[in-house]
């Protein structure tokens, strides 16, 4: 019999509301279903909105809750709140833009049946940017917990719209925080921290609708963010002072540079052809 699970997507207000019936479309039509999901609605949502989330919520018939915050509270602060509101110990993130592959959660569940010593499993992305089916990038993530371990202190090591993880090692390590866009990078290195083991499948579990002219996030409030970020691995002990050093001085930096070259830089080192 396979571990039940949710499934925790936040929605806000400047979602498209064809993208998110695409993204639900795709968590509800997979090879092995979520027993629930969980919809967390990070402020008030537009009509269209909504309308997208009433339908969906007759048809899944009480497999599908949403949890309202009056206010848009970021998506580190929605996460923390949607974790709590899960009732099963095995959650996967979802965005309201990106596609589940069909067998996705088949594929994690079954690492979890095979690996019960194993905390978090993720996988590869695929990026397009209107046709799902015109990839022009992976993402490629390490797929052992050694490799994993090793590159977060330089990097993410892990694709946040792919995991499943087990609620009680995120709750351990005290969830999400408020990390301007870095919330599940600092997750990941407390949870490593706190003894949880990672993998990744190596393969394809979901595709991101990214506009490949896009340019990660810069300027000075996300470059202070991740001198925050840094900081705290630092002060935890999870990077030594070089690594910390080398990290502020590349990664500060990256952050203010110019968008285009930005892009350029992150894409040569992040992605490889689809």
């Amino acid at each position: 019999m396979k571990p039940a699970f949710s499934v925790l997507m936040p929605v806000y207000h400047g979602d498209d509301p064809s993208q998110l019936d695409v993204a639900v479309r795709s968590v509800i039509d997979q090879s092995v279903r979520p027993d629930e999901i969980v919809i967390v609605e990070d402020g008030p949502l537009t009509r269209e909105l909504s309308a997208v989330l009433d339908s969906y919520e007759r048809e899944c018939e009480g497999r599908l809750s949403r949890y309202r915050l009056r206010e848009n509270v970021g998506i580190g602060n929605a996460l923390r709140a949607g974790v709590t509101r899960c009732e099963h110990e095995l959650v996967a993130r979802m965005d309201a833009d990106d596609i589940s592959v069909p067998d996705r959660f088949e594929r994690q569940l079954a690492v979890f049946e095979r690996r019960p010593d194993v905390d978090v499993v993720g996988g590869y992305i695929a990026e397009f940017d209107d046709d799902p089916n015109d990839r022009y990038a992976r993402r490629i993530v390490p797929t052992n917990h050694a490799s994993i371990a090793a590159r977060a202190r330089f990097r993410n090591p892990m694709n946040h719209i792919t995991v499943m993880a087990r609620r009680r090692a995120i709750l351990d390590a005290g969830n999400y925080r408020d990390f301007l866009g870095m919330e599940d990078y600092d997750l990941w290195v407390r949870m490593l921290s706190n003894g949880s083991t990672f993998a990744n499948v190596p393969s394809v579990l979901a595709a991101a609708r990214i506009d490949r002219r896009y340019s990660p996030r810069g300027g000075i409030d996300v470059a202070r963010t991740e001198a925050r970020l840094q900081r705290s691995f630092y002060r935890s002990g999870f990077i030594d002072a070089p690594i910390f050093l080398y990290n502020l001085l590349t990664r500060v930096t990256l952050r203010l540079l110019p968008g285009r070259i930005r892009g350029r830089l992150i894409a040569r080192y992040t992605r490889t052809p689809p």
